[in-house]
């Protein structure tokens, strides 16, 4: 009776063995179907990324950028770093929780998000073209030379 038992144990211990393995073979063939879901259709989020990105980037400017850009001045980097990080912040709320962490999982991290984002609002607000036609009336003295016209004809 005794190796009956033992039998009876191995035998579930091998069974629960095998269980295992094939749950975790099951679940890592689901995980790779899943980044592949995400590699085949990584077009579509970057677009609703980039979408809202845009969104974000444009209340942001219209809110704390626009007067630097009409001035033809640079903010300080403590306000670019502020700014930057506001810009995130709002993506991610205009996203939702469900796309955050889809984008999350798309991207491999938080950090590589916040990144990528980052990235794209610097860029923008880098090449910001009101600020660049403002810099360029100020050197080109267009501004300059319709005062003087005025003066000139009183």
């Amino acid at each position: 009776m005794k190796i009956n038992a033992f039998y009876y144990i191995t035998f579930l211990l091998t069974f629960i063995i095998i269980l295992s393995y094939f749950y975790k073979s099951i679940n890592r063939y689901l995980d790779y179907k899943k980044r592949q879901s995400y590699v085949d259709k990584h077009i579509n989020y970057i677009l609703v990324l980039e979408y809202y990105m845009e969104k974000s980037f444009d209340i942001i400017y219209k809110d704390r950028i626009l007067i630097y850009s009409i001035e033809g001045t640079k903010p300080s980097d403590e306000d670019i770093k502020k700014n930057s990080i506001d810009f995130c912040k709002l993506t991610l709320k205009l996203l939702g929780s469900m796309l955050v962490s889809e984008f999350i999982f798309l991207y491999g991290g938080e950090d590589t998000l916040y990144t990528v984002m980052a990235e794209y609002f610097n860029t923008k607000s880098e090449t910001d073209e009101i600020k660049q036609e403002s810099i360029n009336q100020i050197m080109d003295g267009s501004d300059n030379e319709n005062v003087w016209n005025f003066f000139s004809r009183s």
